[in-house]
């Protein structure tokens, strides 16, 4: 209740100082100071004939003072205000009543109806009942009747079948309303298509159609209610008669959530393999499941902004103002007298929610004119009242958010990135566009941005919010660039909470580069926290409010500084931070960023701290550890007697990440003081602190040390999770104790808990590394065929790993059969399954098959090129080859130095093996122009190419055995190119290497077994620069030109002349080995006739 309070002290004010103050009322009122000069800039108030004055001010803030003024009446009784109506309670509650419907009406135009069912999974076995009629049954005799008989029961038994099923089919929608092709039938779970799904039922659109067993189908106008974003499940049919339809569930409603396993919790599900899992798991446990639906209505395509103001203005106001038919005091017109604040902020519809109380400073909502214009005449011409606004504008929606780029868009879709680009530059016009009428009241108030502005930004966080959820940010489509090109073209500022959605999405694709430029771009700011200049990429264009620099968007890009693992620049921000300019980390001193954001949130938390000491842990280097070393002794244990301006004390993430860190080092005794200093403190420690003692203990090599700390965490009433125990199974299956990891799996069941995909992961890796292919992928395959783990098996990981089992059996049948069924299942292969399905034709002697899928990668990891590489030389495709060795053998690209001598090797092998001799002599020389040494490896490879022998044979008939299957031309020739192209770079040759081209010049015989006595007789003499084949050993040797090994092979019949007077041949250089036996004995074979050939 409220009374006239102000507008008596008013009056009897008035009277004190000599002057009158007339009120008069009219169906239109005008409010004024009898004084002239504000005449025409008076409140001007539109009321009904029946309205009633309310003052602003509550009746019970009477003071004694008011009843002394008005003792001091000098002509003018107070009676007659005294005297005036009482508040009428009604009409006060009824104003009241009205505004809150229109705001509630306002909220609830914009949801969704979203209803919850319960369905039966398990299927209800119904049985039909009939009546025994026994006097039908007494005279019925004609086949006729029989037959009408047997059709009412068939009739009967349908509609009890019919009402005891479910009776709904579900499609997956994609982005873009496009609909998949199978439809899952959730009495049967299996999948049908469009066909399936309506054979042998009646369809019908219209809505009064009830006829039982009948379908109500997804209708392509339900379709397009929802957005082209949508990515989900929707009712794609209904059977009427069904539980589902007797439920009020319809064709077209959104599927937005299922029961979880165990529980009555719900789970959102969005793809119609997790609704089949889901419900084939809850089959085990329940015989219903409860679904939740949304039903698709008509989006608005306006949507109304709703803003709030305060202004401080003083008599005269100068603003005509109105009660309207929503409860609202709305503002009508604008003297054209009124002050500059009044013009530059309020407009015509504005709404007046409150005025300053004229005692006390506190705002009183306003209900009516009566109200407002009470509280405004109390006040002295020139003395300042706050009145508080509401503006509600009306904005086009679908405008702001067309085309904005969504979660689920096609990555290789060059018209969907240019359809996203376009949208948010769009969004960001059409801020722009909006945000130009308020310009001068954005001039009057500082910050103060258009209602698309924050519209914008909104739609921002909402978007980012999905993506970050998804973990959908490393997609082509990076939307975080998207979200700060329509911000600039908007001219909006980013506030705190945007920035740090963008922060955090540019950080969750490890994008640490550009998570620092965005902050140096927005705040001009060294990201390093330097004093060095940045170069802001958008001139300045690209801004955000000062409170947006604080801990929040700090931590961001503090994160970014733990993913490089640079700690240096993460200590000068918390310097910075803290305002100390004097620190100097690695060379680079600090710049203070005191007074630059929010001074009161600008300080370095515990948080921002454990992030420093992670970016220090993340270096993975001793310089790295001593440094997280040095960050968590600085900062105080966790105690009330902390000093409140300290540095902030450690919390549990604190010891978790020092432990980490010691866990990267295997420094267990370390981690194990910090645990006790732990339990020492008021803290307690978690999973997490267990689980990185068990890291810690298995990195230093002590397994039974980190089974002995799961039991002491069970004993500390902490329960393992799932990363508790994989940490240890991996250890067991990396050590090859199989039995024991599987006996882990079985108690951790026991306990409650069940394995997860990395489980049987690393179940199946450690078979394999076992060398039990074949365990493995029958443990791969019961996991498949039981229901409650085959969600768990459509894994990538997993079936790459049976994959490589079957490439290792050398099934190439089988590796591809398991590549369907990833398709099938909705996996798609990565680079990591191609590899091993290439292993596995390999295996299978299909070279030509894995050399095609080598092509259908793109961009190959190293092991991707180097097994490719294989397929290629095996294939006989020695051009692409020979160009793909090329562009790795420095190592400048993606192979290691290892990985570019395998594929050396294997491209030797198969060109020998093919009789390619060039292309073996240019994959030769290529090794050894690079700086490569050929290995073992390498001498081997080219042996088994040219199928050489190291042994001479032992008896006559295997000589001539030999003598029929002799290698083809040009291999004695390659075989003396190897010997010249060695002793050019000075290297050795491998002994076994030497003998085998000694057993093969005794096995040719003529010229090859001459020229093999002389390469004996050059290994003998290998210490001397150069030697003559001469009878008189007195002669003495000129100097004279070199003659290769190949060169003396071709011409020998015209060179040995040149031998006779003393020209030079190359050395051979063969290491002492364990196997020098078989180079003496190859060189007997061949050295007796080579003394004839010498003489001759």
């Amino acid at each position: 209740m409220v009374q006239y309070k102000d507008a008596a002290l008013a009056l009897i004010a008035s009277i004190v100082v000599g002057q009158a103050t007339s009120i008069q009322t009219y169906s239109t009122a005008a409010f004024m100071i009898p004084n002239n000069r504000w005449k025409d800039s008076a409140i001007i108030t539109r009321t009904r004939s029946n309205s009633r004055r309310y003052s602003a001010i509550p009746y019970d803030e009477r003071s004694s003072s008011s009843d002394s003024l008005q003792e001091q009446d000098r002509g003018f009784s107070s009676a007659g205000l005294l005297n005036l109506p009482d508040d009428d309670d009604e009409i006060v509650d009824a104003l009241l009543a009205k505004k809150e419907e229109r705001r509630v009406a306002r909220q609830q135009s914009t949801r969704k109806p979203v209803y919850q069912v319960t369905l039966p999974i398990v299927v209800i076995r119904a049985t039909v009942t009939t009546t025994n009629d026994n006097d039908v049954t007494a005279t019925e005799s004609s086949s006729a009747a029989n037959g009408e008989r047997l059709a009412s029961l068939v009739a009967k038994g349908q509609d009890i079948a019919i009402a005891n099923t479910v009776g709904m089919s579900l499609r997956q929608v994609y982005s873009g309303r496009r609909l998949s092709e199978l439809a899952l039938d959730v009495d049967t779970l299996r999948f049908q298509s469009f066909g399936g799904e309506l054979q042998g039922r009646d369809v019908s659109e219209e809505e009064a159609d009830e006829s039982l067993g009948s379908l109500e189908v997804l209708q392509n106008s339900v379709l397009k209610l929802v957005k082209e974003s949508f990515d989900g499940v929707v009712v794609s049919s209904v059977t009427r008669g069904g539980l589902a339809w007797q439920a009020g569930v319809r064709a077209g409603d959104v599927l937005a959530a299922t029961s979880a396993t165990i529980g009555s919790k719900l789970w959102p599900k969005s793809t119609l393999d997790g609704v089949r899992s889901a419900i084939s798991s809850r089959k085990v446990i329940s015989s219903s499941m409860d679904f939740e639906f949304r039903r698709l209505t008509v989006d608005k395509v306006e949507a109304e902004s709703v803003q709030s103001f305060e202004l401080s203005l003083a008599r005269p106001i100068g603003i005509n103002v109105e009660d309207t038919d929503d409860g609202y005091v709305t503002v009508t017109g604008i003297s054209d007298k009124a002050s500059e604040v009044v013009a530059n902020n309020i407009r015509i519809g504005d709404r007046v929610l409150s005025v300053e109380s004229s005692i006390g400073g506190q705002m009183w909502d306003v209900y009516n004119t009566d109200g407002l214009t009470s509280a405004v005449t109390t006040r002295m011409p020139g003395q300042p009242v706050r009145i508080r606004f509401e503006r509600v504008e009306t904005i086009d929606e679908e405008a702001v958010t067309a085309r904005l780029p969504q979660p689920e868009s096609a990555p290789s879709s060059k018209s969907t990135m240019t359809d996203a680009v376009d949208g948010f530059r769009r969004a960001g016009r059409v801020a722009a566009a909006s945000e130009a009428p308020a310009a001068q009241a954005q001039q009057a108030l500082p910050g103060f941005q258009s209602a698309a502005q924050k519209m914008l930004l909104s739609r921002s966080r909402d978007l980012l919010r999905t993506f970050i959820a998804r973990n959908e940010v490393t997609k082509n489509l990076k939307v975080a660039d998207r979200v700060i090109e329509a911000v600039v073209d908007s001219g909006a500022a980013l506030d705190g909470r945007t920035l740090t959605l963008i922060l955090a999405a540019y950080n969750m694709c490890n994008n640490a580069d550009k998570t620092i430029a965005t902050f140096e771009d927005v705040f001009g700011l060294a990201g390093d926290g330097s004093e060095k200049e940045v170069k802001r990429v958008h001139d300045g264009r690209l801004s955000a409010d000062i409170a947006a620099l604080n801990t929040f968007t700090i931590s961001g890009l503090l994160r970014a500084h733990a993913v490089r693992g640079d700690y240096e620049s993460a200590l000068r921000v918390l310097a910075a931070m803290e305002g100390d300019a004097t620190m100097t980390m690695g060379g680079k001193p600090t710049r203070s960023w005191s007074g630059k954001g929010d001074p009161l949130n600008m300080l370095p938390d515990t948080r921002a701290y454990n992030i420093a000491l992670a970016a220090a842990a993340n270096r993975g280097t001793k310089d790295g550890l001593d440094a997280a070393i040095s960050i968590f002794e600085s900062m105080p244990n966790p105690s009330l007697s902390n000093p409140p301006l300290g540095k902030p004390a450690k919390n549990l993430v604190t010891f978790n990440t020092m432990i980490n860190a010691y866990a990267r080092f295997g420094h267990y005794e370390d981690a194990l003081g910090v645990f006790k200093t732990l339990k020492e403190s008021k803290l307690q420690p978690d999973r997490v602190t267990y689980t990185a003692l068990i890291k810690t203990s298995i990195k230093s090599g002590n397994i039974e040390k980190a089974l002995d700390i799961l039991d002491d965490m069970k004993w500390a009433s902490i329960k393992p999770d799932i990363v508790s125990y994989n940490t240890i199974i991996e250890a067991l299956c990396n050590a090859n104790r199989l039995f024991e990891a599987k006996d882990l799996i079985n108690e951790m069941e026991t306990a409650g808990l069940s394995p997860d995909s990395m489980t049987y992961g690393l179940l199946m890796k450690g078979l394999l590394r076992a060398n039990k292919p074949g365990p493995c992928l029958t443990f791969f395959e019961s996991a498949c065929s039981d229901a409650r783990t085959v969600a768990l098996t459509e894994n990538v990981q997993l079936y790459t790993t049976a994959i490589s089992a079957a490439a290792a059996l050398g099934d190439h049948e089988r590796a591809l059969d398991l590549v369907a069924r990833m398709n099938q299942a909705g996996v798609r292969p990565n680079k990591k399954t191609l590899t091993a399905l290439m292993g596995a034709c390999i295996s299978g002697r299909k070279y030509e098959a894995a050399a095609e899928i080598f092509s259908k990668i793109k961009n190959p990891d190293s092991h991707a090129i180097s097994v490719g590489l294989q397929a290629l030389c095996m294939s006989g495709n020695f051009d692409s080859a020979v160009e793909l060795i090329t562009d790795q053998r420095s190592g400048q690209k993606t192979l290691s130095g290892k990985q570019v001598m395998s594929g050396f090797n294997s491209l030797l092998q198969s060109a020998l093996e093919s009789g390619e001799y060039d292309i073996a002599r240019e994959a030769l020389t290529s090794l050894l122009q690079a700086g490569y040494i050929p290995s073992k490896f390498t001498f081997q490879a080219m042996a088994e190419g040219l199928n050489l022998h190291r042994d001479m044979p032992r008896t006559a008939a295997l000589l001539k055995a030999r003598q029929r299957s002799l290698p083809s031309e040009g291999t004695f020739d390659f075989l003396l190119f190897v010997l010249d192209s060695l002793e050019a770079r000075k290297l050795a040759v491998n002994s076994e290497f030497y003998s085998s081209i000694l057993v093969l010049g005794a096995e040719l015989g003529g010229l090859e077994m001459r020229i093999s006595s002389i390469l004996t007789r050059s290994r003998k003499n290998s210490n001397q620069k150069q030697f003559k084949i001469s009878s008189d050993p007195t002669d003495v040797v000129a100097e004279s030109r070199l003659i290769l090994w190949e060169e003396l092979y071709k011409n020998y019949s015209t060179l040995k002349e040149d031998l006779s007077n003393g020209a030079q041949l190359p050395s051979i250089r063969v290491p002492a080995s364990k196997q020098f036996g078989r180079v003496l004995a190859a060189e007997n074979a061949v050295s007796y006739r080579g003394r004839v050939a010498a003489r001759r």
